[in-house]
């Protein structure tokens, strides 16, 4: 040993992937989402008859969704929007019990903002 570290150089080559696999895996994975999109039209027609849901004749109203006892429907006209929108607002500005053993009270949503947003004034 003369004192001098050994020097080995180790050649690598280049992490090259080959044009045609990338075209070959490119090719094959749009062929499957265009087989999951056949398949999803093909379910969905067979189970719903239709590829679009199309409204029945007259004025559509869904089932209705609420939350907190106030409906969460579309306004589908003026009357009863306005109508639906007075009764929301009045349901946001009353207090009252929502779980009197369990201390949860219902507060007016503009004092709610006030409350959290400055603290108790």
């Amino acid at each position: 040993m003369t004192g001098h570290p050994q020097t080995f150089r180790a050649h690598q080559e280049e992490d090259v992937i080959a044009s045609r696999t990338v075209v070959v895996t490119a090719i094959v994975s749009i062929a499957i989402g265009l087989a999951g999109v056949f398949f999803a039209g093909v379910v969905l027609e067979a189970t719903t008859g239709s590829l679009r849901s199309v409204p029945s004749s007259g004025t559509v109203r869904s089932a209705g969704r609420s939350i907190a006892n106030i409906e969460q429907t579309p306004i589908l006209d003026a009357k009863d929007g306005l109508d639906l929108r007075e009764e929301q607002r009045r349901e946001l500005g009353r207090y009252e019990w929502v779980d009197k053993d369990a201390g949860i009270a219902a507060i007016p949503i503009e004092r709610a903002i006030d409350v959290v947003a400055g603290g108790w004034r």
